[in-house]
């Protein structure tokens, strides 16, 4: 592989397995989600004060909320005045709302017709749809192909036929943990309907607060949401809002895990021993308390608990949470062990059981199905139920095969840090191994073990398993922590010097970058989970040189291959934004524009798979997201980084922040674990949320584009040396502005070693292109000092990384390799 090569694969912007065989969108349209099938025309439609738009078929209040919330967004993103846009007649529109047939049923379900047509020819737009939530979705299309040259607004000639891949396309909002405005919730609801999303999956009860007022056990909300909450008129509003938009509302109900907010309200329904009581959980993590379903006065609680919450929330579906249950309680208390013999219940899990079919057949009397996490799964259940798995295709895949419907949300963690290309990747469906790992008559191999330590819990361990074809040719895959067998993506591999290699497991971009000495993992050996490198040790274990061994047996066996029948039982996928480290103000930079890419995944077409597209594309629904939606994932930003300036010039941090990324995956969480002596002390409600970190976006764009460029030079580009120069520079003086001003600010004094690496660096950037450009070779030991300055500055320093370290390391091996 020649240097050029191996620079843009391991760009964020290109990957391996999609290279080679992605798909492309088939216009240049700026679209997403892109849709089924686009066909454009020759010309344009003009859109000028004239514009007008006619209702044809069903209407309703509902359709005229959508026509008049379309002019408003047309009014913000042409800043035209359009005052009479009720058009007379169909022939003096210039858009058209065609809908056939009112919906089935007032309360939107998981099987409304959501396809529309949109066709823009002979100086009209019309769309047509069976149902008004196809048409909703048209709406967001034309607003989308809303554009200006120098003429005027247009929308060009075009004809798009449309429908989703998946009915459920979903987010999960955590409001428990941090308590988000009411104007924020309807923000992010205006921006789910713009990416055609139609599910807003309400986390309103958690350890830390149960945020919904109740008329009966009132203390479940005045003890636990300090003063926090949402009242029934205002969830009302929310149902009603989503509702216009095409969005179904389905509330959660933690049980029987997550309680530590109803243990302290009410510890009795608890299952400690004695005389119960639990204070008011602050912090993050899993917790002890756990209901007792030996206790009639649970059930009470729960049933008039659903009572006054399934009268606020009419979708069908109704989620009890169920993950992450600590069975400690239940093991220790002698008289529910004594009910799990009794009942001949299996053990713990058999106990959950019981509980979730007793709520399942009291949900079922109210007219609801029961949806909740992987653990809530059981063989006792009936196959009406919903699993929503954070644990990834292994265990949705499981339960397909035992004829339960599923939705994905493993892999789109959008609270967690992440490139954007590895959610895009993450598909709901499960497929099969997609790697050959028998070795044929020829073949050679060899397996490492791997252990990776971690600052919070245990640590992380696997093999890595590498075999050398007849043809010369290399293939890998990992059985990772328990997890079934996965194909690794070889970047480059010397047998017995080195291997770089990645794949996206359960959880996040994984990449393995190991360099080997006498069968062992050498000091220099790390594994990159999203941008953050975590050492990594091991040894060979097998290969075949080693008499007698063979390649070992997947620990966590093969994934599952569905058939087309069990296909049919994956709905969807549902975005998490889980709340320890958002709030109001730092949530919209999670979500957005990254939801998009995920949108995009739920709905268009599985082959659809550039990720230079993808990119390209959300690039453009970043700004238009802003001016048509008014998010404010950007204004946000820059009021904390004028907050954090204090009075001073914020552009230098502006400016750096372009460069710097929030340290990837939990790796933030672990941060504020180990920070503090006493292990924990910032890991709950109190830790602050106004560093340099939380004002960053997830990934850097800008060192993307320095990626590009050193792979373009590594191509023979000369003049990209000249381009990669003026970003190292502007880095360099925006961190050399920038420290003073950290320094000045109690809030980011810990930041000040942020733009001292960043100032490192970029001068060891600005070095290497000096001596690319006048041709000189770099030694051996320079080439060692280059890289020990890399690997010192790649580390976390406050909870970020200084991302242009990647280009630096990848233009220093362009050089010496």
């Amino acid at each position: 592989m020649n240097k050029g090569t191996l620079a843009l694969l391991i760009s964020g912007l290109i990957t391996i397995p999609t290279a080679a065989m992605a798909m492309t969108p088939n216009t240049d349209l700026n679209l997403m989600p892109y849709p089924q099938n686009v066909e454009l025309g020759q010309g344009k439609i003009t859109l000028d004060k004239s514009f007008s738009i006619y209702i044809k078929g069903y209407d309703s209040p509902r359709v005229q909320f959508n026509a008049k919330r379309t002019m408003d967004r047309l009014y913000r993103q042409t800043g035209l005045p359009m005052l009479n846009w009720h058009a007379e007649s169909e022939k003096d529109a210039t858009l058209v709302i065609d809908i056939r047939n009112a919906p089935k049923s007032e309360v939107q379900d998981i099987n409304s017709d959501e396809s529309y047509q949109l066709e823009s020819r002979n100086g009209q737009i019309i769309i047509r749809s069976e149902r008004p939530y196809g048409a909703f979705h048209g709406l967001e299309t034309f607003l989308q192909l809303v554009t200006t040259d120098a003429t005027g607004y247009f929308v060009p000639a075009v004809s798009i036929q449309d429908e989703p891949r998946f009915p459920w396309r979903g987010v999960s909002y955590d409001t428990s943990r941090h308590f988000i405005e009411l104007d924020v919730i309807l923000r992010q609801l205006d921006a789910m309907a713009s990416a055609k999303m139609n599910v807003f999956h309400w986390h309103i009860w958690d350890d830390q607060a149960i945020r919904i007022q109740l008329d009966n056990y009132q203390k479940l909300w005045q003890d636990t949401a300090d003063g926090d909450y949402y009242t029934k008129d205002e969830i009302r509003y929310v149902v009603n809002y989503a509702r216009n938009l095409g969005i179904r509302v389905i509330p959660e109900i933690s049980l029987p895990g997550h309680a530590s907010a109803v243990a302290h309200a009410y510890p009795e329904l608890m299952s400690g021993m004695g005389e119960q009581s639990y204070p008011h959980q602050r912090g993050w993590g899993v917790f002890e308390p756990l209901m007792d379903p030996t206790n009639p006065e649970l059930y009470k609680m729960l049933a008039s608990v659903f009572d006054e919450v399934i009268e606020l929330f009419p979708d069908e579906y109704f989620h009890i949470g169920g993950d992450e249950p600590n069975y400690q309680q239940w093991k220790d208390n002698p008289k529910i062990q004594q009910f799990i013999k009794d009942n001949n219940l299996d053990g713990e899990r058999g106990l959950q059981s019981y509980l979730n079919t007793k709520v399942e057949q009291m949900l079922e009397q109210r007219g609801k199905k029961m949806t909740g996490w992987d653990e809530i799964w059981h063989k006792d259940l009936p196959t009406s139920i919903v699993i929503q798995s954070w644990q990834g295709h292994d265990s949705i895949g499981r339960a397909a095969k035992e004829g339960y419907q599923g939705i994905l949300s493993t892999g789109y963690y959008l609270d967690q840090p992440q490139p954007t290309s590895y959610h895009y990747r993450n598909d709901p469906m499960p497929k099969g191994i997609t790697v050959d790992d028998q070795l044929h008559q020829g073949e050679k191999f060899a397996t490492y073990d791997w252990v990776k330590p971690r600052n919070k819990g245990g640590p992380r361990t696997g093999n890595l398993t590498i075999i050398e074809a007849t043809d010369g040719s290399y293939r890998a895959f990992t059985d990772y922590n328990g997890k079934s067998r996965e194909e690794v993506f070889i970047i480059e591999y010397v047998p017995g010097v080195k291997f770089k290699g990645y794949f996206d497991n359960f959880m996040s971009y994984t990449e393995f970058n190991y360099d080997f000495a006498d069968g062992k993992l050498k000091d220099s050996s790390y594994q990159l989970i999203g941008n953050v490198r975590w050492p990594a040790i091991g040894e060979l274990v097998a290969s075949s040189d080693m008499q007698g061994s063979v390649i070992p047996k997947p620990n966590g066996g093969y994934p599952a291959e569905l058939t087309e029948k069990e296909q049919q039982l994956i709905l969807g996928g549902e975005i998490t934004i889980w709340g320890e480290n958002l709030d109001s103000m730092t949530i919209e930079q999670r979500l957005w524009p990254r939801s998009y890419a995920i949108a995009e995944r739920l709905w268009s077409s599985q082959e659809l798979t550039d990720e230079r597209s993808m990119y390209k594309r959300m690039k453009v629904m970043d700004t238009w997201s802003e001016i048509s939606l008014g998010l404010r994932h950007h204004a946000d930003a820059h009021m904390m980084l004028k907050r954090l300036a204090n009075g001073a010039d914020e552009t230098p941090l502006q400016t750096l922040a372009k460069y710097i990324e929030p340290a990837q995956y939990y790796a933030r969480h672990w941060e504020k674990w180990i920070s503090t002596p006493n292990e924990g002390d910032l890991y709950n409600q109190y830790e602050r949320l106004n560093r340099f970190a939380d004002a960053l976006p997830v990934e850097s764009l800008a060192v993307y584009e320095m990626e590009d460029l050193v792979a373009a030079y590594a191509l023979g580009d000369k003049t990209a040396l000249d381009a990669l120069a003026m970003h190292y520079q502007s880095v360099k003086l925006a961190a050399q502005q920038a420290k003073p001003i950290f320094a000045a600010n109690v809030a980011s004094v810990e930041t000040v070693p942020v733009a001292e690496a960043a100032i490192k660096v970029a001068d060891l950037g600005l070095t290497l292109i000096e001596l690319a450009k006048q041709g000189s070779d770099i030694s051996q030991s320079d080439a060692e000092a280059y890289q020990r300055i890399i690997n010192e500055n790649a580390i976390i320093f406050d909870e970020t990384i200084v991302a242009i370290v990647v280009p630096t390391e990848q233009l220093l091996h362009t050089l010496t390799d």
